[in-house]
């Protein structure tokens, strides 16, 4: 197949069904295990790389495996928050058939676009929509490593400002809202890093249909970059939120969930927020020892109802 490329007014497309070899998902300092106990778990010398139990291991296949879904690696361009046009990279999974369906833009965890996100967008064009997983670190190149400890990644997130993720993701849904298959409704829905992602694109975005956040940040330090959290931008939301945080998420505890719960209740937004027994930060990644399946079955099954309600 020979590359495709997209126009649409400032914003171009540029497709490439070559996919990246496999970059497991990787969050140690948010779990419900201690970073000291994950290095002596699995050594500093593997930090570079995910350990999965075979007990983790789904055995079934990946939905990025599966022949049915229309994969590639694209380009599109966005201003930014500087108005300097820069290409962005992501991927993109099509779902069989011509009808056309919503959109969903799924944002990576810390450790930026890995082969994990990509099944996930997988299984939403599974499901029937439209999926993008934009690479946010475009501009900036690879994250740094575990190596070095969290503080270098850190560092790295922290200097990308909320405003030009949010120009970025705003390129993103007029790219996919100029796509054939758009019946022109967009969903974001993100982990970890990428829940915060969410919740901000629902105060920032007034455009977007519906929102997810799978345990992302709800409050902290303010910064230039970050200059509001999402628990200040709730007034502002208009796409209704759906929220999913664990109880035993240290990070995020579920006093932060209720605070978030109570925003939306108080300013009469669309919302429905859940904190689950048993479960940690990241209990939704497969890859990961933090794991739940049951957990995270209900908590996909309520996304999607969540989705079908607000994308069709």
């Amino acid at each position: 197949m020979k590359p495709v490329t997209f126009f649409g007014k400032s914003n171009n497309m540029s497709i490439n069904n070559e996919l990246t070899p496999p970059d497991p998902a990787l969050d140690p300092t948010l779990d419900h295990l201690s970073r000291r106990a994950l290095l002596e778990r699995i050594g500093a010398g593997a930090l570079a790389a995910t350990v999965v139990p075979e007990a983790l291991q789904d055995k079934k296949a990946r939905a990025l495996d599966d022949p049915m879904i229309q994969k590639s690696e694209i380009t599109f361009t966005s201003k930014g928050a500087d108005d300097k046009e820069a290409t962005l990279k992501g991927f993109l999974a099509l779902p069989k058939g011509k009808k056309r369906v919503g959109s969903v833009i799924v944002i990576h965890e810390i450790f930026g676009l890995t082969d994990h996100i990509k099944d996930v967008a997988c299984r939403f064009a599974q499901e029937g929509y439209v999926a993008l997983a934009p690479n946010l670190f475009t501009r900036e190149g690879e994250p740094p490593s575990m190596a070095g400890g969290f503080g270098p990644l850190m560092q790295f997130v922290g200097k990308i400002s909320d405003k030009q993720i949010v120009a970025d993701l705003n390129a993103a849904m007029k790219m996919l809202r100029w796509l054939k298959q758009s019946n022109k409704k967009v969903g974001i829905v993100g982990f970890c890093y990428g829940g915060r992602v969410s919740m901000i694109l629902a105060g920032y975005a007034p455009d977007l249909n519906a929102a997810v956040a799978y345990y992302g940040r709800i409050s902290g330090n303010k910064t230039e970059a970050q200059p509001a959290h999402a628990i200040d931008l709730v007034e502002k939301m208009k796409a209704p939120l759906l929220g999913h945080f664990g109880a035993l998420d240290n990070g995020i505890p579920p006093s932060e969930a209720d605070k978030l719960r109570d925003a939306l209740k108080q300013h009469n937004k669309i919302g429905e927020i859940y904190v689950y027994e048993g479960a940690g930060h990241a209990f939704n990644n497969d890859t990961r020892e933090s794991y739940r399946p049951e957990i995270a079955k209900q908590a996909w099954q309520r996304t999607l109802d969540w989705f079908k309600h607000n994308l069709h």
